[in-house]
């Protein structure tokens, strides 16, 4: 399957996955020379009684004469952290992700966590942190390991819409060859809630 072909299915499935999921939010984002697009929402909505957050998403890199994409899909519980001060909520997790291209493909099954930091007052901007990590013993194909780590600065506009700015780091490691970037780097992007 082609790049193109796998960017299709992809955002079909993401798409499919909106409406029969009913999704929370939408988020596309953009660098210099990759764009996400993602959809979250609470878990409780694909397994009932179940606190959390599902996710999914896809992730294109297009430059250096090198087209790689990732889709995954993901489950995190989250809850408050407990701290007083600070609305901080904490997530634990799995995401299962799909990488390939015109180079190698594999994939991974990478834990991982997510912090989302607001001050009381000021519940409109926020701060998210995310990291997962898959070494090669959860690897398959031709990935030995999986890195995604992010850091997002957010402003609600409105109650449906919010902006957001951040850096991502996405590499995969693979056999037999140099670890490959599929994203690393300043972004920005816009969210939709519904």
């Amino acid at each position: 399957m082609n790049v193109r072909k796998s960017a299709l299915f992809a955002a079909a499935a993401l798409a499919f996955a909106a409406g029969s999921a009913s999704a929370e939010s939408l988020n596309f984002s953009l660098s210099d020379d990759a764009f996400r697009f993602g959809l979250a929402g609470p878990l409780s909505r694909l397994l009932s009684g179940v606190d959390g957050q599902y996710d999914v998403g896809y992730l294109q890199h297009r430059g250096d004469g090198n087209d790689t994409y990732a889709v995954h899909v993901g489950a995190l519980a989250t809850g408050d952290a407990g701290l007083r001060d600070l609305d901080v909520k904490a997530g634990v997790g799995l995401r299962g992700v799909f990488v390939g291209g015109d180079g190698d493909n594999g994939g991974a099954i990478a834990p991982g966590v997510q912090l989302d930091v607001r001050l009381p007052g000021y519940e409109r901007l926020g701060l998210l942190g995310t990291a997962y990590y898959a070494p090669g013993v959860v690897s398959f194909g031709d990935v030995d390991d999986y890195r995604d780590l992010s850091a997002v600065l957010s402003y609600q506009i409105n109650r449906n819409a919010s902006v957001f700015a951040g850096y991502r780091n996405v590499k995969i490691g693979v056999h037999h060859g140099r670890d490959a970037t599929i994203d690393n780097g300043l972004y920005g992007g816009v969210g939709l809630t519904f």
